[in-house]
């Protein structure tokens, strides 16, 4: 995992816990246990719309002290004792979103700062502790890692980038959609394991209802008799190529007897192929 630490000035008034609690969950998606006069709270957030996650420490954990290897301390700083972990054998959105609570929070704590544990760079005396935060370069320390974890791993798929970052963008923007066109099923998108791939996927069920077609690469045809899976291009071209959105890259699909009669009678790839994966089964 990359460790993102936080600490405040040392010459301010402490920050309560409580308040960097309340501060968190503030968060929708978090599950942290509550503090109760307890010294730490461990949980996890979890964002409603695009599924990226990452653990959460509040508090002084409880380790067992070690003089080997004391905690890092900066002169002028305080730590905070918040902590935010974040998983490597994931897709990178996970980290993207990750950065943008971490910067939800420091605009609710104005003067807390955001250390990556992973930022090697060295400073002089006058800039000793948290540099001066940097997305871009937090998330090439992620990347780094991630890559180096995965080396000779061969456990989890591998979802191709482009079709990641367009998986990412329909799911953030599927609830503005709705509301926007709010006569079209919008679908939730989906992630398929295929001979070693992760596949970004899609539940058609009805083809005489109007419907928004993500940006994915396959369809399950859900039929009374069973289910199958067909490319995403052939329901594009059945529907005359469809009328694009303004969210998510969606693809409006009119019903029309080309459509209905796809849905009930093309060959189908067999549903046996195919593997329901969560967001942590598979990386890109």
């Amino acid at each position: 995992m990359l460790t993102l630490l936080f600490y405040e000035p040392a010459d301010g008034p402490a920050t309560p816990l409580g308040d960097v609690e309340h501060a968190l969950r503030s968060e929708p998606g978090l599950d942290l246990l509550p503090l109760c006069g307890a010294e730490h709270a461990a949980g996890r957030w979890h964002d409603p719309a695009t599924g990226a996650a990452c653990v959460v420490d509040l508090g002084a954990a409880p380790l067992e002290l070690d003089p080997l290897h004391p905690p890092t301390r900066y002169a002028g700083w305080r730590e905070l004792h918040l902590a935010l972990h974040l998983p490597l054998a994931v897709p990178h959105w996970h980290c993207v979103e990750t950065l943008h609570l971490v910067e939800r929070l420091t605009g609710r704590l104005p003067e807390v700062r955001a250390l990556d544990s992973e930022d090697t760079r060295e400073s002089d005396e006058t800039d000793a502790g948290p540099f001066t935060w940097n997305r871009l370069r937090v998330l090439a320390n992620w990347e780094h890692l991630a890559g180096s974890h995965r080396q000779g791993r061969q456990s989890q798929q591998v979802m191709e980038r482009l079709a990641s970052v367009a998986l990412w963008r329909y799911r953030r923007e599927r609830a503005v959609g709705s509301r926007r066109h709010p006569g079209l099923v919008w679908p939730e998108a989906l992630v398929l394991a295929d001979d070693g791939s992760a596949r970004s996927a899609v539940l058609w069920s009805d083809p005489t209802r109007p419907f928004a077609l993500p940006p994915v690469e396959l369809v399950v045809v859900r039929r009374a008799v069973g289910a199958g899976v067909l490319p995403a291009d052939e329901v594009l071209t059945a529907a005359g190529g469809g009328t694009a959105l303004d969210a998510g890259q969606a693809v409006a699909l009119a019903p029309t007897a080309a459509l209905v009669d796809l849905h009930a009678r093309a060959r189908l790839l067999p549903a046996e192929r195919f593997k329901a994966l969560g967001d942590g089964d598979w990386v890109d």
